[in-house]
C-alpha cells in the first residue's frame, strides 16, 4: 500500500489530473470489491453491519465513478464544470456516512439484502437525478471556491461519521478485535479526509491531494475488514460467535439453577409443613377412634398413612437414595390395593403385567378419585386385557360423565370444567407419567359415565 501511495504522490507532482483519476479508480475498485465480497458471502456472513455497509459501497463506487469522469479537465460531461464533480463527491460522502451510522442498528435485526439493494438504488437514482437536473445545492463556484453548503456538509458529514464511530465502539463486543480496529481507523481516516476537503480553493490544491490519500486508506481498511470477516477468518469469527452464545447459555443455565434451588427450598418447606399437619390429623383420628365408627376412622388413617408414605418417597427420591426405574408390575394386585382407599364399589376383571414404575399407582388413584369426587360415581369397573406387546386398562365409572368439549382439553395443565372448578392438574400430571411408557385417552361410558383407557407396554414389548 505504501508503494502505491508513493507512486501516486509522484504522479501528482507531474500530472494532478492523472493522479486524481488513478486514486479515484483505485478507490472505486476497492469499494466494488467490498460489495462483491459481501454480496457473495452474505449467506454465511452473520454480521449485518458489514452487509449493509458493503451494499452501500456499490452505490458509493458508482457515484465516485461519475465524480471521476466529471472532474475538471476530464471533459466527459461538457458544460457541467467543477461544481458537478464536487456535488457528486458530497452525495457519495453523505451516503457513506449515513450508512456507517445506521449499520450498527442492524446488528440484532434482520436485514433483507435484496430489499436493501433496491432501496439504495432508488435513493441514489433520485439524488443523482437532482444533480443532473440542477436541483442539488451548489458546492463549488469558479473563482470563489467552495460554497457554504459544501463546507457545512463536510463538517456535518464529519459529525455523522463521529456518531458512527461511537455507535461502532458501543457494540465492540460484537466484532473481532482486529476487525473493530480496521473499521474504527477507516472511519477516523474518513473524518480527517472530510476535514481536509474543507480547505481547498482550487480543485488541484494540496489539501485536496491529502483528502484523496486519506480516502484511499479509509477504503482500503474497510476492504481489509470485509476480507477478514468474509474470506480470511470466517470460521474464526464463527467460533467467536459460538463462544459468545456459549457464554450466554452458561449465564442462562446459572439463572435456571438458581431458580431450581429456590423451588427445591420451597418444596422442602411445603413438604415439611404438610408432613406436620398430617401427623396432627393422624393423632386426632387416633383419639377419635374410641368415639366414632372404627371403619371410617381406619379408612381416614389409611389415607393419611399413604400420604405420609408418598412424602417420604419424594424425600428419598430427592436425596437420590434410589431412582424411579421402570420394572415389571402386576396391575390386578396393585389396583386391588388402591381400591381399599375408596368408599365405592370397585371391580377388577382380567390380569395384566406391564413395564412401569410405582408412579403408576398415583395415576390410577387419581382417575378413581376424580370419578368419585367430580363425577359422583358410585361404581367403578376396571378391565385388564393383555396382548403380546401391550396391556389395555379400562377404568369405567357410572358417574356424570365429562362433556365432549372438555375431553379435548382434559389432559391440559390448568384446564377447568364443571361446578367444582376442577383444574385438571392431576390428570395433566397423570398424562405426563403415562407418556413415558404408554398413552392415555378418555371416552364416554354407556349408558353413562366415563372411561379412561391406558395402553401400557408389556414386558414382552
Amino acid at each position: 500500500m505504501l508503494i502505491i501511495l508513493s507512486g501516486l504522490y509522484l504522479i501528482s507532482t507531474r500530472n494532478y489530473l492523472l493522479f486524481h483519476s488513478l486514486a479515484e479508480i483505485f478507490s472505486i475498485l476497492v469499494a466494488s470489491s467490498v460489495f462483491v465480497i459481501v454480496w457473495n458471502s452474505r449467506s454465511f456472513m452473520k454480521n449485518n453491519y458489514l452487509l449493509l455497509v458493503g451494499i452501500s459501497y456499490l452505490f458509493i463506487a458508482i457515484i465516485d465513478l461519475l465524480h471521476t469522469l466529471g472532474y475538471s479537465g476530464m471533459g466527459v460531461f461538457p458544460g457541467y464544470g467543477a461544481n458537478f464533480a464536487t456535488q457528486l463527491w458530497i452525495l457519495a460522502r453523505y451516503i457513506q456516512s449515513i450508512s456507517l451510522l445506521i449499520a450498527p442498528f442492524f446488528l440484532d435485526r434482520y436485514l433483507n439484502a435484496q430489499k436493501t439493494l433496491i432501496i439504495y438504488f432508488i435513493i441514489s437514482s433520485l439524488l443523482l437525478s437532482s444533480i443532473f437536473m440542477g436541483m442539488f445545492p451548489d458546492c463549488y463556484i469558479e473563482g470563489s471556491g467552495l460554497t457554504t453548503f459544501k463546507i457545512t456538509s463536510e463538517y456535518l458529514i464529519s459529525l455523522i461519521l463521529l456518531g458512527a464511530l461511537l455507535m461502532l465502539l458501543r457494540n465492540k463486543d460484537r466484532f473481532d478485535s482486529y476487525v473493530l480496529k480496521l473499521l474504527s481507523i477507516s472511519i477516523i481516516l474518513t473524518i480527517l479526509a472530510e476535514l481536509a476537503f474543507t480547505f481547498y480553493i482550487g480543485v488541484y490544491d494540496f489539501s485536496n491531494l491529502v483528502g484523496h490519500f486519506l480516502k484511499l486508506l479509509s477504503f482500503y481498511l474497510m476492504y481489509k475488514a470485509v476480507i477478514v470477516t468474509g474470506l480470511a477468518k470466517p470460521y474464526d469469527l464463527l467460533y467467536r460467535d459460538l463462544k459468545l452464545n456459549e457464554d450466554k447459555l452458561r449465564k442462562e443455565k446459572q439463572v435456571q439453577e438458581n431458580l431450581s434451588e429456590t423451588l427445591e427450598l420451597l418444596n422442602k418447606i411445603l413438604r415439611h409443613d404438610i408432613l406436620n399437619d398430617l401427623n396432627v390429623i393422624y393423632m386426632a383420628l387416633d383419639n377419635l377412634s374410641y368415639r366414632v365408627d372404627a371403619e371410617e376412622i381406619n379408612m381416614s388413617k389409611g389415607a393419611v398413612n399413604r400420604s405420609l408414605k408418598l412424602i417420604n418417597e419424594m424425600r428419598d427420591l430427592e436425596n437420590s437414595e434410589y431412582s424411579i426405574k421402570p420394572g415389571s408390575l402386576e396391575l390386578k394386585e396393585m389396583i386391588w390395593e388402591i381400591s381399599k382407599d375408596f368408599p365405592v364399589e370397585i371391580h377388577v376383571a382380567g390380569e395384566c403385567r406391564v413395564i412401569a414404575d410405582r408412579t403408576l399407582n398415583s395415576v390410577i388413584a387419581n382417575i378413581i378419585r376424580n370419578a368419585i369426587l367430580h363425577g359422583k360415581a358410585e361404581k367403578i369397573d376396571v378391565t385388564l386385557e393383555q396382548s403380546s406387546e401391550m396391556c389395555e386398562v379400562r377404568i369405567a365409572d357410572n358417574g356424570q360423565g365429562i362433556p365432549d368439549e372438555a375431553k379435548a382439553h382434559i389432559f391440559e395443565k390448568g384446564y377447568k370444567y364443571g361446578q367444582t372448578g376442577h383444574t385438571g392438574v392431576g390428570l395433566y400430571i397423570a398424562s405426563k407419567i403415562v407418556e413415558r411408557y404408554g398413552e392415555i385417552t378418555v371416552e364416554d361410558n354407556y349408558p353413562k359415565g366415563t372411561v379412561f383407557i391406558l395402553k401400557l407396554k408389556s414386558p414382552n414389548h
